[in-house]
C-alpha cells in the first residue's frame, strides 16, 4: 500500500492510485466477533435452552436487557427481536395508534415510517439539517391536532440536538420516540441517547454498533409505557412473567429474543466502548487532517463529544460536485460514497420509501390511509422535502471502523487532499 502521491494527476484521470489494497470491511459488531461469542452462542445450544422464558432471572437476554438498563439508566429494558419491532413496541408503549401522526426525519431507514404504518399511524416528514438528523427548527409547523409524538432518529452515530426538540415535545404536550438503531452508545450532554424521551429504541442487526445477528431493545423509564411495550412485543407476556402488571393485557405479537441472541448480543455488549473510542480516535484523526481544505465543510453535531464516530460526513458546493468528488475518492482506493446521486434507490432516503410515496397497505380497505380518523387528503410526492435532497446531494460520507488502521486514516487524509486540489 503506498501513501506517497508520486503523480500530479488523479487516478480517474489516469493517475497512480494511492491504494491498491482492499481495505477492512467497514462493520462494527461483526467485525469483532472472536471465540467469546462463538462459546457463548454454543454454549446455549449445548444447553438445549433457547427459549429466554425457560430460566427467565438467569437468561441471556434478560441479562442483556440489564445492561441497557445500566448503560441508558433507564429503569426498563426489553429485549426484542429487531430494531423495528423495538419501534412498533415502542410506539404501542407510548399509545400511538389509529388516528395519530408522528414527525419523522426525511432522512432515516424506512423502518421508522414503516413501525408508525404498522401501529395505524401515518408518518408525517420533517425536513433534516446538515447533522443529517432533524431540524429542530423544523418540527412545530408540522403538528396538527393529530400529531401525538415526535420520532428523532439518530443517524449515522450522529446525536440529534435534543434539547430544543424536548422542550417542543412539553410545551405541546407530544410524546418522544428516540430511533436509537444506527447510534447505540451515543451520548447527548452526557446523557445517552435513547435516555432523553419517553422511549428508547435500539437495532443490534448485522450493520449496527453491536450485533446479535438480529435484534432490539426498547428503554423507558415509564412502567405503563413498558408494559404495553412488552405486551405488544408477546401476546403471553402476563403468563411468561406472572405477578402484579401495571396495564391489562391485550393481544401482541411474537418479537421474543431468543437465547442465541441474547447471548451474542451481551458478549458484544462488552465490545461497545472499544469500538466507540477507536472510531472517534480514526474519526478524529482524520477530520483534523482536512480542516481547512478549500470547498469542504464538515458536517455539524449539536454534541461532537457524544458522536459514536463511525462516519465523516463532508459538504460539496453542489450535487455534481460531490458525485465527482466520491468517484474521484473511490478511484484512489478509499470507500466513501456521496449519499444522494439519484443513483442506487438508497431505503434511508424518503423519495425511495414507495408505499409511503404511494400509501400501500396490506388491508382490503387500504388503512391507515383511509381510516376516518385520519386525514384522508394527505399526500405525499418525491419533491415535498427539498431541503433534505439538497443536504443529502452535497454530502461525502467517509465511514470509519474499529478494523482500520491509523496508515488507514493517514490514507483517507492524502486522498481527500489529492482530490481536493486536482479535481
Amino acid at each position: 500500500m503506498s501513501t506517497t502521491n508520486q503523480a500530479n494527476r488523479l487516478a480517474i484521470q489516469g493517475g497512480e492510485a494511492l491504494c491498491t489494497e482492499p481495505w477492512p470491511l467497514p462493520w462494527h459488531g461483526p467485525a469483532a466477533i472472536g471465540e467469546e461469542e462463538v462459546e457463548a452462542v454454543t454454549g446455549v445450544l449445548r444447553s438445549r435452552k433457547l427459549f429466554r422464558f425457560l430460566d427467565h432471572e438467569n437468561s441471556w437476554c434478560t441479562r442483556f436487557e440489564k445492561h441497557f438498563r445500566d448503560m441508558t439508566g433507564c429503569r426498563h429494558a426489553l429485549a426484542v427481536g429487531g430494531g423495528t419491532a423495538a419501534l412498533i413496541s415502542g410506539l404501542v408503549g407510548i399509545g400511538v395508534g389509529d388516528g395519530d401522526e408522528v414527525i419523522i426525519p426525511a432522512h432515516t431507514y424506512i423502518a421508522s415510517a414503516s413501525a408508525v404504518i404498522i401501529v395505524g399511524a401515518v408518518p408525517v416528514l420533517a425536513e433534516i439539517d446538515e447533522s443529517l438528523t432533524i431540524d429542530p427548527t423544523r418540527i412545530e409547523a408540522l403538528i396538527t391536532p393529530r400529531t401525538k409524538a415526535i420520532m428523532p432518529v439518530h443517524m449515522r452515530g450522529i446525536p440529534c440536538d435534543m434539547d430544543p426538540i424536548l422542550a417542543l415535545a412539553k410545551r405541546r404536550d407530544l410524546k418522544i420516540i428516540e430511533d436509537v438503531a444506527q447510534a447505540c452508545g451515543a451520548t447527548y450532554k452526557g446523557r445517552r441517547c435513547g435516555s432523553l424521551g419517553d422511549v428508547g429504541c435500539f437495532s443490534v442487526q448485522q450493520y449496527k454498533m453491536i450485533t446479535a445477528g438480529e435484534g432490539g431493545v426498547v428503554v423507558t423509564d415509564d412502567e405503563v409505557i413498558f408494559e404495553r411495550a412488552a405486551l405488544r412485543h408477546d401476546s403471553a407476556m402476563h403468563f411468561w412473567n406472572p405477578g402484579k402488571h401495571a396495564h391489562a393485557a391485550f393481544a401482541g405479537e411474537n418479537f421474543r429474543m431468543n437465547e442465541m441472541e441474547g447471548a451474542l448480543g451481551c458478549v458484544q455488549f462488552g465490545r461497545l466502548a472499544g469500538i466507540i473510542e477507536r472510531c472517534r480516535a480514526l474519526r478524529g484523526r482524520v477530520r483534523e487532517g482536512i480542516a481547512g481544505l478549500p470547498g469542504l465543510r464538515m458536517h455539524r453535531c449539536a454534541d461532537p463529544d457524544g458522536d459514536c464516530g463511525i462516519s465523516l460526513v463532508v459538504y460539496l458546493e453542489s450535487g455534481g460536485e460531490a458525485k465527482r468528488f466520491s468517484k474521484a475518492l473511490r478511484a484512489e482506493g478509499v470507500p466513501c460514497n456521496s449519499i444522494y446521486d439519484q443513483g442506487i434507490p438508497d431505503r434511508h432516503i424518503y423519495c425511495y420509501w414507495e408505499y409511503v410515496m404511494e400509501k400501500g397497505s396490506h388491508d382490503p380497505l387500504g388503512r391507515p390511509w383511509t381510516s376516518p380518523a385520519h386525514d384522508q387528503e394527505r399526500v405525499y410526492t418525491p419533491d415535498m422535502c427539498p431541503r433534505t435532497l439538497d443536504i443529502l446531494g452535497k454530502a461525502v460520507l467517509l465511514p470509519f471502523s474499529q478494523t482500520y488502521e491509523d496508515r488507514h486514516a493517514d490514507l483517507m487524509i492524502e486522498a481527500v487532499r489529492k482530490v481536493t486540489a486536482l479535481l
